[in-house]
Order: C-alpha cells, then structure tokens, then sequence
C-alpha cells in the first residue's frame, strides 16, 4: 500500500511553465523537494535529468519512484492530493471540465504560441525565412489566444469563479510571459487578465515560490509584481 503523502520531488526551470506546478505545490501544504533543471542551461539534456525523465521536459514530478510529466496531469494530481484545498472542483462536475477546458486552452494553444515566437527554430528549422514565418504566425496566433482568455475570464475574479485554483496558477505563469523582451509585436489589453495575475501575486505561496525561483535565475517581473525588500533578505 502506497503511503501518504507520497514523496514529491519537482523537476523545474525558473519561469518555465512549472512554475505553476512549484505553486501548486506550495498551496497544497504538501512536504515536497524542488530540483532545479534550468532549460536555459541545458540541464534537461544532461544524462542524469535524460535517465530520470527520457522527454527533458519540464515539469516533471517525481512521485515516490515514479515520474509524472505534462503540466495538466501534474496541476491535477497535486489538487486532487488535497481535496480539501479545494485546489480543483471535484470529479464528475461541470466545473471539473471547464478547468480541464481552460487547462486544455493554456497547454495546446497559449503555450504553443509562445514557444513559436521564443523558439520558432522548432517549427520551421533553422532558416532565417522560416524562423521569420513562425514567429509572425505565433505573435498572430497570441494576439488571438489572449483576446479569447479575455472573454473567457469574464468579470469573475478567478478563472473558475471565485475562488483560487490551480487554473489561475497556471494562467498566472503565461502572463508573466506576455511581458517577455522577445516578444516584438504590441500584444492586445489584456485588463482581465492583469488583475488576475495581481490577485495571484497576492498570494504568499506565489511570491515565496517566485523568489525561490529568482534565487536560482533572477528573471524579471512586470511592473507592480516586485518583491519587497523585507521579502528579498529573509
């Protein structure tokens, strides 16, 4: 029989979209282990991270002796190890499946959009021309993606309604991108999406996760999300 809690080991990469599942984490109470596996520096190609995770991926999440990937079955897992956080609706509702929805949205087409402007190389090789295409088609397809989770969010003050889910932890991740030097091309407004990325800053597992994180890589922060200096010498 399987002990609980399982012994959590996170696999990330400060910034990347395991940041969502290094919130999760922390919102869950869960004792856990983080590893830094910094993608910029290659760290997911090393034969050791290869060994434990053949994909180099991140995130990945060690479960006892078992390895989890994908950021969708991770968020999913970490919520449904605390019902009682209510991190996630419960199974077999309608609002169970719109937070897959959103999750869906997030994975399959907002992210995708990124990496095609961040790393267009992947798409169209290694030609300037067709660097060049992908990247003016993903800016396209972000301007269109951003505009839907806009409309999505509606006046609600979390993606799900109103309270805290994993959803938002995941949504909050993609916003801090929307404020990346390489993206070239004015993005849309985006005011719905903006508080709620500033209701999730508020949060104390997000800003102890993200100065965890900077201590590894010390990225940047749009403005109105910085630590404090209080925050920064503890």
């Amino acid at each position: 029989m399987t002990a609980f809690p399982p012994q959590l080991t996170l696999y990330y990469s400060p910034k990347a979209c395991s940041l969502a599942a290094h919130i999760a984490l922390e919102e869950s109470g869960l004792p856990y282990a983080a590893s830094t596996v910094n993608i910029r520096a290659q760290d997911n190609r090393r034969p050791e991270y290869l060994q434990l995770n053949p994909s180099g991926t991140v995130p990945a999440l060690g479960i006892d002796a078992q390895v989890l990937t994908e950021s969708q079955a991770i968020l999913t897992y970490i919520a449904d190890l605390v019902p009682e956080r209510n991190l996630l609706p419960r199974t077999g509702t309608l609002a169970r499946a719109r937070a897959h929805q959103w999750m869906n949205l997030i994975s399959s087409s907002l992210h995708v959009a990124y990496r095609g402007i961040f790393r267009p190389q992947s798409y169209g090789g290694e030609s300037p021309e067709g660097m060049a295409a992908v990247s003016a088609q993903s800016h396209h397809s972000l301007t269109k993606v951003i505009q839907t989770v806009e409309e999505r969010l509606g006046e609600q003050p979390y993606a799900l309604g109103d309270s805290f889910s994993v959803v938002d932890a995941y949504l909050f991740v993609f916003y801090l991108w929307s404020h990346d030097e390489r993206i070239q091309q004015a993005l849309p407004a985006r005011p719905r999406w903006h508080a709620l990325a500033q209701r999730v800053w508020q949060r104390e597992s997000v800003r102890k996760v993200v100065l965890r994180e900077r201590e590894v890589r010390a990225y940047d922060l749009p403005a109105g999300f910085a630590l404090d200096a209080q925050e920064t010498s503890a």
